[in-house]
């Protein structure tokens, strides 16, 4: 599923899109699969939103073994923490889009942003993020078939 998944991410991007989503059941390999991407897109910055800590600390553990990032290269946007000057952010939906946190970001911060959960898009605080940033690439995960419109993500 995983190379599949990244040739069809890379085809998605080759033909100049900005936003992709992967759809495919818990327990996959989602996590490790979007590490795999960000390693082939070599981009300058990511941001990884999540919509709970514990996955944060988990997709963090997935892309330390996948890429191979050092200590100093990866930050948390969680509660008081602010590391937004890490080459790889991992945040809490709570936390970064509070309209406060979100407006101190320059929109074109991040060149490549993941949402985990991405059928949550509607939301109000997953509206605010979408809306805000505009980086490269763009790559929602979700294990949820949803009907979103193609606007939302």
């Amino acid at each position: 599923m995983q190379v599949d998944a990244l040739r069809a991410i890379e085809e998605v991007r080759a033909a100049g899109e900005r936003r992709a989503v992967v759809i495919s059941a818990t327990g996959t390999g989602k996590t490790i699969l979007s590490a795999l991407d960000v390693r082939a897109a070599d981009p300058n910055r990511v941001l990884f939103v999540v919509h709970r800590e514990q996955i944060l600390d988990a997709a963090i553990e997935a892309f330390r073994q996948v890429i191979g990032a050092a200590e100093c290269d990866i930050g948390k946007f969680v509660g008081t923490r602010k590391e937004l000057d890490r080459k790889y952010v991992f945040a809490t939906i709570q936390s970064i889009s509070r309209p406060e946190n979100l407006g101190a970001i320059d929109p074109a911060h991040f060149d490549y942003v993941l949402i985990d959960e991405v059928h949550r898009a509607g939301a109000q605080s997953y509206r605010r993020i979408i809306d805000h940033l505009e980086p490269d690439f763009l790559l929602g995960l979700t294990g949820l078939i949803a009907f979103v419109s193609v606007d939302t993500v």
